[in-house]
């Protein structure tokens, strides 16, 4: 079985491995019981990825979700420049999704809450040096970093490249050459990073990865994705800098609100998105969140949270779990790999049908079967150095850029055709990821199934839905002729964006654009400086090997992402 692919400057991975980086004391999920617990908000099935841009230097967080054998991981990354690698924490992305994922809730006008049956667990509110050079290929280093060994390559050739893959058990399939083609660009920046994991580890041990490298704006080499992508793939970018971040040559576009599930408090809000992006020609982001960072303040670490020196004191197994309990860990897949190699899982209690979790929950149950040789200071190290220092930086960058922008997409294969880049515009407002609006019963209406409920939205819409168990019926509204999308623009690092449709407005030159972007214009007489903005397979505009067209300009902005099966 191979895994679907990653995508972008870093667009996590594909499967559905990773849940979620270490729960502190105090989060949301804390409550579900046991220390490992799997009821983690972060998203499974998308792409999740952090830039934060302080100059002309980015650092990309993926978010790596993975399914399959270990023994099968294999990921590949053209970059930009040569890049700092490091490891991340699926926390930041838990904490992220906590605080700027979108939520729609109601307000009631009256004393009649009409929440009969529904409460919150009914649905799931909307809201990653080796020798100088062998052959076409210069092999500019070679390390490990967390779980993974890695190479950082140059190669002036794609079949060059995965001829070094192969050689040195990195086994990409050569289905994904002609993904990669475009990335390769010879006498240019472009390195590639290729990731795989160390033959210890397991699919727990994977964790997100930092790259760092040179470059003037966000990019994510999306066309890497459409190898291996499932239909509708979810991608959220979040952009950390000093102002708001915009698409530059992908849509802007604006989920028609009166079409949500106001009553399920958004629970169609993802088939709501397809909808609309696949009504905005495939290619296009929504805005979730636009605002101040601090909205991460204090998430992820603060001064004294942590004391890995303490931990690395302690003299049983038992009392290190303890004290790390106390000191507000809680576990996840990651942490979990870590007890298996520090605390291994007894083949007694697997004989009796227990499960690794079942064990590390309860220590002092099993206390007969835990070991008497225990490296407290081996495991400490490794928890500071994998969770409790990415952790700490994460902070620091949030702390230290003063603006945090959420964006989100689904996209198919046959959509990831331009690779989307980002600018930055202060002249465009803050987005709020709170949605509200007002309710009311219709007149003479009790909380009863099927009882009209009256729905103000905050541009003063009226509109109506239905007291039911079921969803709002999104399907049955499009297919009546209804609008997915309420607004779609265009926007720029400077100015106003420029409307291509607005209900409220009556604009409506969508199907122009559409039209244009079809051709490889994707500029286009509606949204202007479009030629510079063209990349990838179908746009008109070639991104290849000796290819000198201004896009590759923005080629050179790249940082894509490949997550592949190995063969075996």
């Amino acid at each position: 079985m191979s895994a679907r692919n990653v995508w972008g400057t870093l667009g996590a991975a594909a499967g559905v491995a990773v849940l979620a980086g270490t729960l502190l004391a105090g989060s949301p999920a804390e409550a579900c019981g046991g220390f490992f617990c799997n009821r983690v908000p972060v998203d499974q099935t998308g792409e999740q990825i952090l830039f934060a841009q302080q100059g002309n230097q980015i650092e990309a967080h993926v978010n790596i979700l993975y399914q399959g054998p270990s023994e099968r991981f294999a990921w590949i990354v053209p970059t930009p420049s040569n890049p700092e690698i490091g490891v991340s924490t699926a926390q930041l992305f838990a904490q992220l999704k906590w605080r700027t994922g979108v939520q729609y809730q109601l307000q009631w006008e009256d004393q009649q809450n009409c929440w009969w049956g529904r409460g919150d667990d009914d649905f799931d509110s909307a809201t990653g040096g080796g020798p100088p050079n062998e052959g076409d290929v210069e092999v500019i280093q070679q390390s490990s970093v967390g779980p993974y060994d890695y190479a950082v390559l140059k190669a002036d050739s794609v079949t060059a490249l995965f001829d070094w893959l192969h050689a040195n058990d990195y086994d990409v399939p050569d289905e994904a050459q002609p993904f990669v083609e475009p990335y390769i660009i010879p006498d240019s920046t472009m390195h590639f990073v290729a990731f795989r994991l160390q033959k210890d580890r397991d699919t727990g041990d994977i964790q997100p990865v930092t790259l760092k490298y040179n470059s003037t704006k966000p990019m994510i080499p999306i066309q890497l994705t459409a190898i291996a992508t499932q239909p509708d793939l979810g991608v959220t970018v979040h952009i950390l800098g000093e102002a708001r971040a915009v698409p530059e040559n992908f849509l802007h576009v604006y989920p028609n609100e009166a079409l949500i599930d106001w009553l399920g408090a958004g629970s169609n809000y993802d088939q709501l998105v397809t909808a609309a992006m696949n009504e905005a020609g495939g290619q296009g982001f929504t805005t979730e969140y636009a605002g101040p960072s601090d909205v991460m303040m204090m998430s992820l670490y603060r001064d004294g949270m942590f004391d890995t020196d303490r931990l690395s004191q302690q003299a049983t197994a038992l009392e290190f779990f303890n004290e790390l309990q106390s000191q507000g860990f809680t576990g996840d897949p990651q942490l979990l790999g870590m007890f298996l190699r520090y605390i291994p899982f007894p083949d007694a209690l697997a004989e009796q049908g227990l499960s690794p979790q079942d064990f590390y929950n309860c220590l002092e149950c099993y206390a007969e079967y835990l070991p008497e040789e225990f490296d407290a200071e081996a495991f400490a190290n490794e928890i500071e150095g994998s969770i409790v220092a990415p952790l700490r930086h994460a902070q620091e960058l949030f702390d230290t850029l003063p603006y945090l922008t959420r964006m989100y997409s689904t996209l198919s294969a046959e959509e990831m055709t331009l690779d989307p880049v980002f600018a930055y515009n202060r002249d465009m407002p803050d987005v709020s990821n709170i949605r509200t609006a007002t309710a009311r019963l219709g007149d003479g209406a009790t909380c009863e199934e099927n009882a009209p409920v009256v729905i103000t939205l905050a541009d003063g819409r009226e509109i109506e839905q239905t007291l039911t168990w079921n969803n709002f019926p999104l399907d049955d509204a499009l297919a009546g002729g209804a609008d997915a999308t309420e607004r779609v623009e265009m926007t720029a690092e400077a100015g106003s964006p420029q409307v291509v449709k607005d209900l409220a407005a009556g604009i409506d030159d969508l199907d122009q654009v559409i039209e244009d972007r079809a051709k490889g214009n994707v500029g286009g007489p509606l949204i202007g400086n479009g030629d510079h903005m063209g990349s990838g397979r179908d746009s008109g505009c070639a991104v290849g090997t000796g290819a000198s067209t201004p896009a590759l300009g923005l080629a050179l902005l790249a940082l894509g992402l490949l997550v592949v099966g190995r063969r075996r």
